[in-house]
C-alpha cells in the first residue's frame, strides 16, 4: 500500500486520539515556546526557538499531567480536572501577545506531511506491537483507575522504574476519554514527527549552514532505522525519554554559548526542572547525563593540547569505537545492534563515513566530542550494575544504545556537510553552483535511500496481534470463567551482556490476555512438546485450563494430536484456544 494513503487511513481511523495527543502537545508546545521567546528573544530567532519547542513541549505536559493526578488523589479527578484546565487557559492568557511569524507556518507545512508518513505504521494494527506494549497498557490503565477511585495502585511502581509516559498517557485518556489502546498506537508517531526537528538548533549555531542544520533533521527523522523501529519493540517510555534529552542537550548548549546566551539563571532554572522530568521519563537518561559531563571534560582537556597532539588524540575514541564494534561483534546479546545497522543503514553509514572525515576538518571540537560521547555510550553497555528485582544490568543497554546513537550520527552528519560546504568555497570556479549541486545531491540521496529501503510499516518480527486475536480475547472474556490459568508461549530475552536473570518474555499476542481480559496467564517455553504424556500431566498439576495458540512463528503449534486430551474451545487461522479435559 502507498504509504501516503495509508498514513491518511491511519488517520482517519483515530482521528481522535490524533487530536486528543496533538492538542495536548500543541499546549506544551506553546508554553515551551513562549517561555524561551520570554528570556531570549534577543538572541534566539524564530526558526530555533521552534526547534527547541519541538521536543521542549514534554516537559510542561508531563509536569500539567503530575499535577492533575496528585490533586485528582488529594480531593478527585473531577478537581484534578478542573484545575488542568484552569493551568491551561491561564498559560494561554499569559502568553497571549508572543509574536508569531511565517516560520511557524512552515514549521507546521513540514510537520503535516511527516505525520501522515509516520501514521503509515498504524495500516491495519490492531495492537501495540511486542510484549512491552501490554505492560505498558497495564501500567495507563492502574493510573486511569487511580483517577478513579482517589487510590494510587501498589502495582505501578512495585516492578517498574519509570512511569512518566504512563502518567502523560494516563492523563490523555482519562481526561479526552481516549481508549488506550488507540493512544498508544497514535502517540508513537506523532512523537517520531516532532523528534526531528530539535536537531536543527545546534546544528544551525554550530556551522551557521541551514542546509546543514536541516540536514540533520532529515538524517535523524528518515535516514536510519532508529528511532522509528523503537515503535516495533513498544519501547515508548524511551521514545519520550529522547525527546527529553534533546531538550536538555538544547538548554546545556545554551549553558555553553554563554558568550551569546544570557539569562544563565534562567536556563539553570529550565535544567533542573528538566533534568529529573527527564530521568522521571526514563531512568536511563540520567546515564546520558553523566556521559555529557564526562565527554564535556574530556573535550576540555583536549582543547588545551597542541594542533598536532589534537590529530593524534583522534585515534582514542576511534580505537574505543572499533574495539568496541569487535567486542559486540562476538557478543551473541548485543551483535544484532551492528547487524541491525549494517543491514539497514548500510547505505546511509557509507554516505556518512566521508561526512565525519570532513567534519573532523572543519568541525574537529564537536566531531570529537560526539565520537567520544558515542564511544562511552557504547562502553556502558559492558558496565554491569546491580539493580533491585531485576538483577545484574548494565549502564545502557542494547535496545537504548541502539536507539540513542542516532543523536550523534545525525550530528556527525550536519557537521559534515556544513564541512563539505566550507571546503568547496576553495574552489575558484563558481563554488556557489558546485554546493547547491553538492547539497541536493546528498539530500537527494538520503530522501532515495529512505524512498527505497525506509520501512514505513511494522516489522513482521514484532506484530504480535491480528484480528483472529481480538475475535479470540472477545470469545475468551465472554466465555470462560474469571478463574482458568492459561498456558502462553514465552522465550527468554536478553537486552544486556551481563544478565543473570533468565526472565520470560511473551512472543505472541497471548501477552495480552492478562491486561485485555483479567485471566490469568503462565508462561512455558514455546517448545513445548503437548504430545508427551509428562507434559500433559505437568500442566494438570499447575493448574493450567487452556492452552493459547497464536499466528507467531514462536506461538504453540496447533495441538491436533491426543484429542481427549486437548480440545478445541475456539479456532481461527492465526489464532487457538484448546482446553485441558481429563485433568483431574
Amino acid at each position: 500500500m502507498n504509504p501516503w494513503l495509508a498514513g491518511l487511513s491511519a488517520l482517519a481511523e483515530h482521528a481522535w486520539a490524533a487530536c486528543a495527543v496533538l492538542f495536548i502537545i500543541a499546549w506544551g508546545f506553546f508554553v515551551a515556546r513562549a517561555s524561551l521567546l520570554h528570556f531570549f528573544e534577543d538572541s534566539l530567532t524564530e526558526a530555533e526557538v521552534l526547534s527547541i519547542s519541538a521536543a521542549g513541549w514534554v516537559i510542561p505536559v508531563l509536569i500539567l499531567s503530575l499535577l492533575t493526578l496528585f490533586v485528582s488523589l488529594l480531593f478527585n479527578a473531577i478537581v484534578g480536572g478542573i484545575v488542568a484546565i484552569i493551568v491551561i487557559l491561564f498559560i494561554f492568557w499569559l502568553f497571549r501577545n508572543k509574536r508569531t511569524s511565517s516560520h511557524l507556518l512552515i514549521f507546521i507545512s513540514l510537520l503535516i506531511p511527516t505525520l501522515i508518513l509516520r501514521f503509515a505504521f498504524l495500516a491495519d494494527q490492531v495492537l501495540p506491537s511486542y510484549f512491552d506494549s501490554a505492560e505498558h497498557y497495564r501500567l495507563i490503565h492502574l493510573l486511569t483507575e487511580s483517577y478513579q477511585t482517589g487510590n494510587l495502585s501498589y502495582g505501578l511502581t512495585s516492578l517498574y522504574y519509570h512511569l512518566g509516559f504512563h502518567s502523560l498517557s494516563a492523563f490523555i485518556s482519562y481526561f479526552f476519554q481516549v481508549e488506550i489502546i488507540d493512544l498508544m498506537l497514535v502517540i508513537g508517531p506523532i512523537l517520531l514527527t516532532f523528534l526531528p526537528f530539535s536537531f536543527y538548533f545546534i546544528l544551525k549555531r554550530e556551522t551557521n549552514s541551514t542546509v546543514a542544520a536541516f540536514f540533520s533533521c532529515l538524517v535523524a527523522g528518515f535516514g536510519f532505522h532508529m528511532p522509528a523501529h523503537v515503535l516495533n519493540w513498544g519501547k515508548y517510555p524511551a521514545l519520550v525519554g529522547m525527546l527529553a534529552m534533546l531538550v536538555v542537550f538544547n538548554l546545556t548548549y545554551l549553558l555553553y554559548r554563554n558568550d551569546i546566551f544570557k539569562h544563565r539563571r534562567a536556563i539553570f532554572i529550565f535544567l533542573i526542572i528538566a533534568i529529573p522530568v527527564s530521568v522521571f521519563i526514563h531512568s536511563r537518561t540520567l546515564v546520558v547525563y553523566g556521559l555529557l559531563c564526562i565527554t564535556f571534560l574530556i573535550t576540555a582537556s583536549w582543547c588545551r593540547l597542541r594542533a598536532s597532539y589534537r590529530l593524534v588524540s583522534f585515534i582514542l575514541p576511534i580505537s574505543l569505537l572499533v574495539i568496541e564494534f569487535f567486542a559486540i561483534q562476538n557478543n551473541f546479546v548485543l551483535k544484532t545492534l551492528l547487524d541491525t545497522y549494517l543491514t539497514k543503514d548500510l547505505w546511509m553509514l557509507v554516505l556518512l563515513l566521508p561526512l565525519t572525515i570532513t567534519a573532523a576538518m572543519v568541525y574537529p571540537k564537536p566531531t570529537f566530542f560526539l565520537l567520544t560521547w558515542l564511544a562511552l555510550c557504547i562502553l556502558c553497555m559492558f558496565i554491569p550494575i546491580v539493580i533491585p528485582v531485576h538483577g545484574i544490568q548494565t549502564l545502557l543497554d542494547r535496545p537504548f544504545v541502539q536507539m540513542f546513537s542516532i543523536v550523534p550520527l545525525a550530528l556527525l552528519g550536519g557537521f559534515g556537510l556544513a564541512g563539505l560546504t566550507q571546503w568547496t568555497q576553495r574552489f575558484q570556479l563558481k563554488p556557489n553552483l558546485i554546493q547547491r549541486f553538492m547539497h541536493v545531491s546528498i539530500v537527494g540521496l538520503v530522501l532515495l535511500n529512505a524512498a527505497l529501503t525506509y520501512q514505513f510499516y511494522p516489522s513482521a518480527c514484532c506484530r504480535f496481534a491480528s484480528r483472529d486475536d481480538l475475535a479470540a480475547f472477545t470469545w475468551l472474556e465472554q466465555n470462560l470463567p474469571a478463574d482458568v490459568n492459561i498456558l502462553i508461549p514465552s522465550s527468554v530475552l536478553s537486552v544486556t551482556s551481563k544478565e543473570t536473570t533468565q526472565s520470560l518474555t511473551g512472543v505472541d499476542a497471548a501477552i495480552w490476555i492478562t491486561p485485555l481480559t483479567s485471566r490469568k496467564t503462565t508462561f512455558a517455553p514455546q517448545a513445548t512438546q503437548f504430545t508427551q504424556p509428562e507434559i500433559y500431566q505437568q500442566l494438570c498439576i499447575q493448574g493450567i485450563t487452556h492452552i493459547y495458540s497464536g499466528g507467531m512463528p514462536e506461538s504453540f503449534k496447533p495441538i491436533q494430536e491426543n484429542p481427549a486430551e486437548y480440545t478445541i474451545a475456539f479456532l481461527l487461522p492465526q489464532a487457538g484456544i484448546y482446553a485441558l479435559t481429563g485433568c483431574r
